[in-house]
């Protein structure tokens, strides 16, 4: 079975007009992602066999493929542990726009094994065409959605979410992309509407939160990269010193509706109070310290809104009724032109009742502000 965003399916669909569907076959050409199925669509446009090239299929569980295609993920996915047992490879070859003009070539393959899903997306000839096209995935529910960013059709073929032109990877089956020195996903979990410049409805806590000082009932998980406490902020041009308390893992324009996601809780679990407690003990070993919550935001996977990469990286707040402190860590990062600024880098944060009481440990050296 292929695990595509928490529902296995045990067959698929081939459709001529550049997609994949799991429960029927589907005969549109005018793409539609947000349709109420579970879709996969390469290049999703008019297309039309009789006039030539060739649409073809087959798994391959090969000694010779599954290591081909496990060496890929490895590459794209360093941080997750994973071996394939089949590959499913459809590819549609010089197959002719219906309106003429061209033709377009590429090739779709799912990757996977009992636990893990991949799709690994190939291009090459891409004609230019008039026609509505579209390339992208979608969720029965649109939970799960992602649009390939790009103006023109042969772009397909020069542009990459790996750096590796024409060529796109994604991670399907619904676990976390996260490294493993991330605190994993856990019960009551939320995840933030993939909205362009959104922000988390207010989030009460449990605990209140003193960051330098002040205390604080409530907090916003907003969409491009940082923590306020008294609003939310669709700010995408970063400015730190802007009169308000303010954290920024990663201040910069992200678009949560072209992929990834963005998660948050307020964790009192004892395995994770035990961690966070650890890794603070671990930045200042000479302040006795036992968390009693934990506030823990992921952006797991989100593009940036230009396109050109993901971001992964999580901020924790670590706390008690005495003592405050972050953690933030980091995944991949992918390089941006975008204006983009932090807080501090993979650090360790530590915030009491007296303002002037605060410590910064940096772990690796990082630019603080670019462009």
């Amino acid at each position: 079975p292929f695990k595509f965003f928490g529902r296995k399916h045990n067959q698929t669909f081939v459709n001529n007009n550049g997609h994949l569907t799991f429960t029927e076959p589907l005969s549109d050409y005018i793409p539609l992602l947000n349709s109420g199925r579970d879709i996969v669509a390469p290049f999703w446009t008019h297309l039309d066999n009789r006039r030539g090239g060739t649409i073809s299929y087959r798994e391959d569980t090969s000694t010779a493929v599954l290591e081909l295609v496990t060496a890929a993920i490895d590459q794209y996915f360093p941080n997750i542990t994973f071996a394939a047992t089949s590959s499913f490879v459809t590819t549609w070859d010089s197959v002719p726009y219906h309106s003429g003009g061209g033709v377009a070539t590429f090739q779709v393959v799912f990757v996977s094994n009992v636990h893990r899903s991949f799709i690994l997306i190939n291009y090459g000839e891409i004609a230019e065409t008039e026609q509505m096209w579209l390339a992208g995935y979608n969720t029965l529910d649109s939970v799960h959605s992602f649009t390939v960013p790009v103006t023109s059709a042969p772009e397909l073929s020069s542009s990459s979410n790996i750096n590796v032109n024409g060529r796109r990877s994604f991670h399907v089956d619904g676990s976390p992309n996260l490294p493993t020195n991330f605190l994993a996903s856990g019960d009551g979990e939320i995840v933030n509407p993939r909205a362009e410049d959104g922000s988390s409805d207010d989030i009460f806590l449990q605990q209140p939160f003193k960051y330098f000082g002040r205390t604080y009932n409530q907090i916003f998980v907003n969409n491009n990269g940082y923590l306020t406490f008294t609003e939310p902020l669709s700010a995408y041009i970063p400015f730190l010193d802007s009169a308000r308390d303010i954290i920024a893992p990663l201040w910069t324009r992200l678009d949560n509706r072209h992929g990834g996601s963005i998660s948050y809780r307020e964790d009192t679990s004892t395995a994770v109070l035990a961690q966070v407690t650890a890794a603070v003990k671990e930045c200042f070993p000479n302040i006795p310290f036992a968390a009693t919550s934990a506030f823990v935001a992921t952006w797991d996977s989100v593009p940036y809104y230009n396109g050109g990469g993901v971001v992964t990286f999580q901020v924790v707040l670590a706390y008690n009724v005495h003592r405050s402190f972050i953690l933030i860590y980091y995944g991949d990062v992918a390089e941006t032109e975008q204006p983009w600024q932090v807080s501090e880098i993979l650090l360790c944060v530590h915030s009491t009742n007296d303002q002037n009481e605060y410590k910064y440990t940096v772990y690796k050296e990082f630019l603080m502000n670019a462009k």
